[in-house]
């Protein structure tokens, strides 16, 4: 599936060196991180009573989930999918929340096999940005029906953001 939303690969953000590196020193695929930032999603996906709750991770070729609440079946095993069809790289790439509230009739997702294949109606991501100012991924909640989401909704998803990005970066090693 072609990305036509997608930079021109060099001005990618999803492809910066840096913003890899970052997340490669913070050790993110290990083990502890899931335990360190489940609760936050379960959390997001009670509050917005929504069946799944995600800390996903963009990577150059792939979302990794680093932590999830509903999560089941081939993306549970994978724990991710190929970048390309992520609704997380958007918040990475714009750096700013991400809302679907219909994804069978949204622009740049109504084609994603997520959506045509999976059933995903819906979705709200905030940029899991570090104080170095790199975009790790996205703190993110979806659901199988279409809904729109109240900027209270949103200001609760900022918070437990702000809160996965403060566990993230406590992993850091000082420097």
């Amino acid at each position: 599936m072609n990305d036509l939303h997608a930079p021109p690969r060099e001005l990618d953000p999803v492809l910066d060196v840096a913003r890899l590196q970052e997340i490669a020193d913070l050790d993110l695929f290990a083990p502890e991180v899931n335990g360190i930032l489940s609760d936050l999603a379960r959390e997001a996906s009670s509050r917005l009573g929504l069946p799944l709750g995600m800390v996903n991770i963009v990577l150059d070729e792939a979302q990794f989930i680093a932590a999830h609440f509903g999560v089941a079946g081939w993306i549970a095993e994978a724990q991710g999918t190929p970048v390309e069809w992520a609704f997380c790289r958007f918040a990475v790439r714009d750096r700013t929340d991400f809302i679907v509230e219909d994804a069978l009739v949204h622009e740049r997702v109504k084609d994603n096999p997520l959506v045509t294949e999976d059933g995903l109606r819906c979705y709200a991501g905030i940029p899991l940005i570090t104080s170095r100012g790199h975009a790790l991924g996205s703190f993110c909640v979806a659901g199988t029906e279409a809904r729109s989401f109240e900027e209270s909704e949103m200001q609760t998803l900022r918070a437990l953001a702000a809160e996965a990005i403060r566990r993230i970066e406590s992993r850091r090693e000082p420097s």
